[in-house]
């Protein structure tokens, strides 16, 4: 279709101009029509995917606050990424990917639209969807592949060389377990060339049967080369002229000269020249005769005078002839002399609208059959009418009054006869990796492995420790019993830097915050003294008595001490 939609009109170019633009693709039924085959992503896949990497990209987050390492930072925000790939995949899966109906095919490329009517298409070649492992393939091969790439714009060709350099042709659409197709009610083969209709190729490449054909080739190569090159000695053939012995008739033998059939094969008898035979009549010499018959032309000869045919000189007369009425262009001159008023060539004015020549030929003169209808007449008048420099709403009324008679359909556009022939050679598709089994086995392993870590490296609830006599710990003082005098307290990051927490008897937290490496903090806290810690490296000094370290280096530790 965009060969004849130009490329600066969008959507919203025509909702801001008041245009009824093609029906939005949400609202259009998953289903299809009964002519047509429609190819959409598939969103219930990417909404479990999304689902799980944002429940695991959650977990990690609360993981990152907590213990503030790198790696929990770094797979949070992958996963976020990914579950946002996943959501744009699923309000991509709303438009279709590919649409073919009676007419031609219409594939998208990234956001860019490209129709192509059935004749334009040289082939078109389906590769099934084998295992679970090997995906399909859906290529099309337009009869001028670089005639449909320059119809596109800067994206859609970028769109057009990834394409090709994942899928091994521009114009390629994968089958995998991302997409889904409908209409084709379960045979994509049979359902295209329904569509197609004879107009052009519709191929099935079985992968399997092509290994299996190509095992067959080299096999029967090979028995080949074994029977050219059985045994040389096997069969000689005895040349007349090498050994000079005159080749006996069979036939000629008397039945009883022929020696029966003897089962262990006898020497060879020596080969030994006879003389040559005379002949038994003279020879005679060789003659050539060259035969030369002269015959006498007539240049005189009178030519002879057919008859005329009746039926080529009767004259026809035509009634009502003058009854036609001829419709004078309006529309066109307009158009044309603004053209011609900023000095600009039909094939100028079509490299700035991206409207073909001959449909621009075609509106100068009022005839706006090659346009596909009344959408994108009005299309091309606006496009027009903006590069051109005219007032579009005059020529917009002219139109609807005079030549407006059809409702909108846009699959017309296929029905627009093109300006130049479609002709060159097929490329070769080269076969590429699946993407989407590879995608989704790097995802089922990364899915995998951070369920796992998520699992298994929790961090591990510390139970505080008993207090014991050893230690001078008493445990906490009831609630009845009134606060003690504030003692001083130091804590020395000695292993390496921590996160700390200091409270005192009441639970009120007297200090929270993070210690580099050798750094340390005296406060005053009312004992008994609960100290948290990231890392059990941490030494506590409690009213100039020195406790030593928390715990272990590298693993978290709370303890409670009093002054005693």
């Amino acid at each position: 279709m965009t060969d004849l939609i130009p490329r600066e009109t969008t959507d919203a170019d025509l909702v801001s101009t008041g245009e009824h633009v093609h029906p939005d693709w949400a609202n259009v039924p998953d289903e299809p029509e009964a002519d047509e085959v429609v190819v959409r992503r598939n969103g219930r896949v990417s909404v479990v995917l999304a689902a799980i990497t944002a429940l695991l990209a959650a977990a990690y987050f609360a993981r990152a606050v907590t213990d503030y390492r790198v790696l929990d930072w770094a797979l949070c925000v992958g996963l976020t990424a990914i579950t946002w790939a996943y959501v744009f995949s699923f309000l991509d899966s709303r438009m279709p990917l590919l649409v073919a109906d009676s007419h031609g095919v219409r594939i998208r490329l990234g956001r860019t639209w490209r129709g192509m009517a059935w004749s334009d298409l040289e082939e078109v070649e389906h590769t099934p969807r084998g295992r679970v492992v090997r995906d399909g393939r859906l290529v099309l091969f337009p009869r001028d592949v670089d005639a449909e790439l320059d119809l596109l714009g800067p994206a859609g060709r970028r769109h057009a060389r990834f394409t090709e350099r994942m899928h091994g042709a521009p114009f390629a659409m994968p089958l995998g377990l991302t997409t889904r197709v409908l209409g084709a009610h379960g045979d994509l083969t049979a359902a295209l060339a329904t569509l197609a209709d004879g107009r052009c190729a519709v191929v099935e490449v079985v992968p399997e049967a092509a290994e299996e054909a190509a095992d067959e080739t080299v096999d029967g190569l090979g028995d080949g080369l074994d029977d050219h090159y059985e045994d040389p000695d096997a069969s000689v053939d005895t040349d007349t002229e090498a050994t000079g012995e005159i080749p006996v008739d069979l036939d000629a033998v008397a039945p009883d000269a022929v020696a029966p059939d003897v089962d262990e094969p006898q020497a060879a008898a020596a080969v030994v020249a006879s003389p040559t035979p005379s002949p038994l009549r003279d020879v005679r010499p060789a003659v050539r005769a060259d035969v030369a018959r002269d015959r006498e032309w007539d240049v005189d000869t009178a030519a002879e005078e057919l008859p005329a045919i009746a039926s080529a000189t009767s004259t026809f007369v035509i009634e009502d002839l003058a009854a036609v009425p001829t419709v004078d262009p309006v529309i066109g001159p307009e158009l044309a002399a603004a053209r011609r008023r900023l000095r600009l060539s039909v094939d100028q004015l079509s490299e700035r609208t991206r409207i073909r020549p001959h449909v621009v030929e075609a509106i100068e003169i009022d005839d706006f059959a090659p346009c596909g209808g009344d959408f994108y007449a009005r299309g091309h008048l606006r496009t027009l009418a903006r590069v051109l420099g005219v007032d579009v709403a005059p020529l917009l009324a002219t139109y609807d009054d005079t030549y407006a008679d059809a409702p909108i359909d846009p699959r017309r556009v296929f029905e627009a006869e093109l300006a130049t022939g479609r002709h060159g050679s097929i490329r070769g598709v080269k076969g590429g990796p699946n993407w989407s089994v590879i995608v989704a086995a790097v995802m089922t392993v990364v899915l995998a492995w951070s369920v796992a870590r998520l699992v298994m490296d929790q961090p591990h609830s510390v139970t505080p420790a008993s207090p014991s006599l050893a230690d001078g710990s008493a445990g906490l003082t009831s609630g009845g019993q009134s606060a003690a005098t504030p003692v001083p307290v130091v804590v020395s990051a000695a292993g390496g830097g921590a996160r700390v927490v200091v409270r005192d008897g009441t639970g009120k937290v007297v200090f929270s915050g993070s210690l580099a490496f050798g750094q340390s903090r005296t406060v005053q806290v009312a004992p008994p003294v609960r100290i948290q810690t990231t890392d059990g490296s941490l030494e506590v000094t409690v009213d100039g008595r020195s406790h030593g370290a928390m715990g272990k280096t590298g693993e978290p530790a709370q303890d409670v001490y009093t002054d005693r």
